[in-house]
């Protein structure tokens, strides 16, 4: 989610020419609805979790790709708002998985490496990104992000399987 401000400036600024104003709309879209994301994630119960995780990381991974062809404000803060549900649904349900199933004397340790880990591919993807935009294109980086999604979507079916 850090990673995607990146891409997010640019589609604010050259596609959608909503200045800092439009980048506000946008960034509420995706607050107000990680809020309720969050909050409704945390009272599923255990058997709807994983389902709806896999299913949250293949709608980011769709709704990436179609992002850069979105072209007026209104249409661009509602994916906003389906993105922030399903990285807040996403991100609850896999730290919840993830403190299921490790043990309680590694779970400091577990906690802290994964924080580690997801901060130093945030920091690759945010360069990688900025740098795709940048010489490629808006839309490869996009494309980049809905890989990285693609990605936890196939992560997070594996997950799920081994989790049975």
């Amino acid at each position: 989610m850090v990673s995607a401000n990146v891409v997010l400036v640019a589609l604010a600024n050259d596609i959608l020419h909503a200045s800092a104003r439009g980048l506000g709309f946008l960034e509420a879209g995706w607050a107000t609805s990680a809020i309720c994301g969050g909050l409704i994630a945390s009272q599923l119960p255990g058997k709807r979790r994983m389902p709806l995780y896999v299913a949250a990381c293949a709608v980011l991974a769709a709704g990436h790709m179609a992002t850069p062809y979105v072209a007026f404000l209104i249409g661009a803060v509602t994916m906003q708002v389906i993105f922030g549900f399903c990285r807040a649904v996403g991100g609850v349900v896999a730290q919840s998985s993830l403190m299921s199933i490790v043990p309680r004397h590694f779970m400091g340790r577990t906690q802290s490496a994964m924080a580690i880990l997801t901060t130093v591919v945030q920091l690759i993807m945010s360069f990688a990104l900025g740098w795709v935009a940048q010489g490629v294109g808006l839309v490869a980086g996009y494309a980049l992000l809905a890989l990285l999604y693609t990605g936890s979507t196939v992560s997070a079916i594996r997950g799920r399987q081994l989790m049975r």
